[in-house]
């Protein structure tokens, strides 16, 4: 019985040094997007990035701040938040996936659920690499997003000059556990 209980205090005292929270946050990121049309080249980006990884379940969630996403053209910004995010009632997109391979420096790729504009897409690829840094390990990923996926819509008038599908490059910085 004594040596039980010496077990199960050893446990107990030694728990915390196997319970160390192994989660990689978001130290930096940055999105950055795309529309190319043969009329027009529509350029946003954005560092309102936040997130978190699990390397052990290999759990990933993203969010990002849509109203901190701006162009370089103050009325198309304004456009883009307030008709096509519309940010007054889905401020964030999310996105929640599975990683396929954890690692510091290689191709990743990770499978899960987009959130945008208050509509949920299931497996959506993120593909791109990852590199051991001296701020993290920073991973570049690559997508598109096919507006009326999304329910996001174009004018008429606005169909030759914004592209359906968008290109969105994803940058982040991970502060991993030391």
């Amino acid at each position: 019985m004594r040596s039980f209980f010496c077990y199960a205090l050893s446990l107990v005292l030694c728990f915390p040094i196997f319970a160390q929270d192994q989660t990689w946050k978001v130290k930096s990121g940055k999105i950055t997007f795309k529309s190319e049309t043969e009329l027009e080249s529509i350029w946003g980006k954005g560092e309102a990035v936040s997130g978190q990884f699990n390397p052990i379940s290999k759990k990933i969630h993203i969010e990002i701040e849509l109203d901190g996403i701006k162009t370089d053209n103050k009325l198309q910004t304004s456009h883009l938040h307030e008709n096509y995010f519309e940010t007054n009632l889905y401020p964030i997109a999310s996105f929640d996936g599975i990683v396929s391979e954890t690692k510091e420096t290689g191709e990743v790729e990770a499978i899960g659920t987009l959130e945008l504009h208050g509509v949920r897409q299931g497996q959506v690829k993120l593909t791109g690499k990852v590199e051991k840094t001296k701020e993290g390990v920073e991973q570049i990923s690559y997508f598109s997003i096919k507006l009326s996926d999304y329910k996001i819509q174009v004018p008429k008038l606005l169909f030759l000059k914004i592209n359906p599908i968008i290109q969105v490059k994803l940058n982040l910085i991970w502060e991993t556990p030391k």
